[in-house]
């Protein structure tokens, strides 16, 4: 069996790892793999074998089964005991043919009978042998002392397989969860050529991580560069060391998914039972459309601007530039790690001495594939540059009173302007030969720009104010029956800002959008993000301003006519001419519109009246006819009855008038509400 060993290592954001390895043999030859039994999925669906020689080939791959030792065990005859083994397998092979090489240089042959035990003593200490009875070639039965026996040949091939099948079984299952891979080379007939294997598969593994180091003197602030330095934390979880490998390292999201590929499936089949449909029902076919025809939306060509190239920050008056080899102040320029008299581009130079990377653009992906052969031994890790590059980088302050309501964060604002895809990762910025802080740098693309805040500028105090007002009617409209009122509501928010130290600070102030309002007025124009409005500003050294911003929303409010009387229309229509919001035509319709519901109104309290009427006659006439109910015969009772019946009769005819001006009513409510409501569709402003 030939080693094969990693060649090349690529390992993806999204938890796998892709593995190229090497080898060479000659002739018939097997190479074997280990893996975990949770990686056999990836590593069976994913597996490439290839001979890349002219003859030579794979015949066949072969692994370990998904069952347990146990269970594989129960497939073969044989069950040997860890202790008296020997003796269990003489038992267990009873009746097969052996030869045996015995004392004396002497070698029988025969079948198995059995085992015979016997006690004997040998200074008073009782010793207990064994004796193989052996039923020899030549008809004669022999009894041979175990400790005579110096090897044992078994004879019948069937248990020669069952019992290598054991023991590989067994030393496989002493390794815990681990199964084994046996690519199988055959040479084609030319042994004496030496052929090149090559294997690849995935399997699961840790991503890798990114971590940065931003590295910033006080000149480079002044020249809005900073160093960046990029490490990446790589593991080894396999069972090989990693020798002199190529590593690449592969930022992206691609698709990547678990399939049960090793353990045994069985799939129900369905049932399928003879149709009893025999007719054929007409079915409905969807028309044609011409796509071209349709558009979603248009799609606005935006002319690419380009990116504005920001100027250099004016040193102060009376401070030279540095001159070239002037001592930095930033770390490791000095003695932290002790290199002295080095400039910001001689130490540039020399990290990246150590950094050697190629990148490529996948798309979707993007790769570094690291120069250097890499060696990590098996269950190590390592730190691997990635990369070494000056990028554009800004000193900045950014106020968001939703994070801090009392401190601005002190932020760089960098610009990747480098040819490479920032992967996200932690980075510890050093500003001024001091740790500043620390930040995360997210997804950069190229020319990306972003904001990391890694302090809080307590030199900088902010407070704000914010108040709300509400303004005259400005508009007016109608429709569906209401009055529309609008009138806009100012909001003033002022924010305090006092810078307390003796530098000029350039500050963000991210204010909220708040839905529906514009600004009306502003001291200069922000930038947009999806949520905030950015403002930029200077602030000078030892400063106090007052920054105020008015934004304005347009609300209203909304009037349901109907529920008005005639004198509140009227009311709501000389206010409505006073400030001209409609015209005399408008007007002459809202008037008219009070009349009816004036009338409208008159003829319900009318009704309203009718049916109260109606009401008291019905309980009285209730009470009537229960009192003629109970009067008897006599003169006196005789007497209320006729008056009784009398006023009945007037009730009822009083009550036959009611019903008919009552529908007459209804009639005039019903031709009236039509006549509102036509006139109210009609109204226009």
């Amino acid at each position: 069996m030939t080693n094969i060993s990693i060649k090349k290592v690529i390992i993806f954001k999204h938890g796998v790892s892709y593995y190229i390895l090497e080898g060479s043999v000659k002739g018939t030859d097997t190479f074997e793999l280990e893996f975990k039994n949770d990686e056999m999925d990836d590593v069976l669906k994913s597996l490439f074998v290839l001979d890349t020689s002219e003859k030579g080939y794979i015949s066949s791959i072969s692994y370990d089964a998904a069952l347990e030792t146990s269970q594989l065990l129960k497939s073969v005859m044989l069950n040997i005991p860890d202790r008296g083994s020997f003796s269990s397998l003489i038992t267990q092979i009873k009746g097969a043919k052996v030869k045996l090489a015995v004392t004396g240089g002497k070698t029988v042959s025969g079948t198995i009978l059995g085992i015979e035990e016997f006690e004997k003593f040998i200074k008073d200490e009782k010793i207990a042998e064994k004796l193989l009875i052996l039923f020899q070639d030549d008809d004669v039965i022999s009894k041979i002392n175990f400790t005579e026996i110096k090897s044992l040949d078994i004879l019948n091939e069937e248990i020669k397989k069952d019992l290598k099948f054991f023991l590989d079984t067994v030393i496989s299952g002493k390794k815990k969860d681990a199964k084994k891979i046996k690519i199988n080379c055959e040479s084609g007939g030319n042994n004496e050529v030496e052929r090149i294997i090559f294997v690849s598969y995935i399997r699961e593994s840790p991503i890798w991580k990114t971590s940065y180091r931003l590295i910033m003197s006080k000149e480079q602030a002044l020249e809005e560069k900073c160093l960046l330095s990029g490490w990446s934390l790589i593991e080894n979880t396999t069972n090989q060391d990693w020798e002199n490998i190529e590593l690449s390292l592969v930022a992206g999201m691609p698709v990547s998914f678990k399939y049960e590929f090793y353990q045994p499936i069985f799939i129900q089949r369905p049932v399928i039972r003879p149709s009893r449909v025999l007719s054929v029902k007409p079915t409905e076919i969807e028309e044609g459309y011409e796509m071209d025809k349709f558009r979603d939306y248009e799609m606005a060509e935006m002319a690419a601007k380009p990116a504005a190239m920001r100027k250099k920050a004016k040193m102060r008056t009376g401070v030279p530039p540095p001159a070239p080899g002037a001592l930095r102040g930033a770390i490791g320029y000095g003695g932290a790690l002790g290199v002295m008299n080095m400039t910001d581009d001689t130490l540039m130079e020399k990290v990246k001495s150590q950094t050697k990377i190629q990148t490529k653009d996948l798309g979707e992906l993007f790769e570094y594939n690291i120069s250097n052969l890499v060696t990590i031994k098996r269950k190590q890790s390592a730190l691997v540059p990635i990369l070494t590059e000056s990028i554009k980088a800004r000193r900045v302050l950014l106020y968001n009173k939703n994070e801090y309501d009392r401190n601005p964060n002190a932020c760089l604002e960098i610009t990747n302007n480098t040819k490479l895809t920032l992967e996200r990762g932690p980075v510890t910025i050093i500003y001024d030969d001091n740790l500043a802080g620390e930040a995360i740098i997210p997804f950069l693309n190229k020319e990306d720009t972003r904001l990391l805040n890694y302090a809080v500028e307590q030199a900088v105090v902010i407070t704000h104010e914010q108040k709300s007002e509400s303004l005259s009617v400005h508009k007016v409209t109608f429709g569906s029956g209401y009055s529309y009122e609008y009138y806009y509501t100012n909001q003033i928010t002022t924010y305090k800002i006092k810078n307390k130290t003796n530098e000029e600070k350039e500050l963000y102030l991210d204010h909220p959008k708040t839905h529906g309002y514009k600004f009306v007025e502003k001291p200069n124009d922000p930038e947009e993000t999806p949520n905030y409005w950015r403002f930029k500003l200077k602030l000078k050294p030892k400063d106090a301003i007052n920054f105020k911003l008015k934004e304005q929303r347009e609300d209203y409010s909304s009037n349901y006519l109907w529920n008005w009387s005639k004198d509140d229309i009227l009311r709501r229509v000389g206010f409505y001419i006073k400030h001209k919001f409609i015209d005399e035509k408008l007007e002459a319709k809202l008037k008219e519109i009070a009349e009816f519901i004036q009338t409208l109104n008159d003829k319900r309290n009318k009704r309203e009246n009718l049916d109260q009427e109606r009401d008291l006659m019905t309980d009285e006439q209730s009470r009537l006819r229960e009192n003629i109910s109970v009067l008897g015969d006599d003169n006196q009772s005789v007497t209320l009855k006729e008056r009784y019946i009398k006023k009945l009769n007037d009730q009822e005819t009083r009550f036959e008038k009611i019903s008919v001006e009552l529908k007459k009513l209804d009639k005039e409510i019903d031709t009236l509400n039509k006549k509102v409501e036509k006139q109210m569709n009609k109204l226009k402003a």
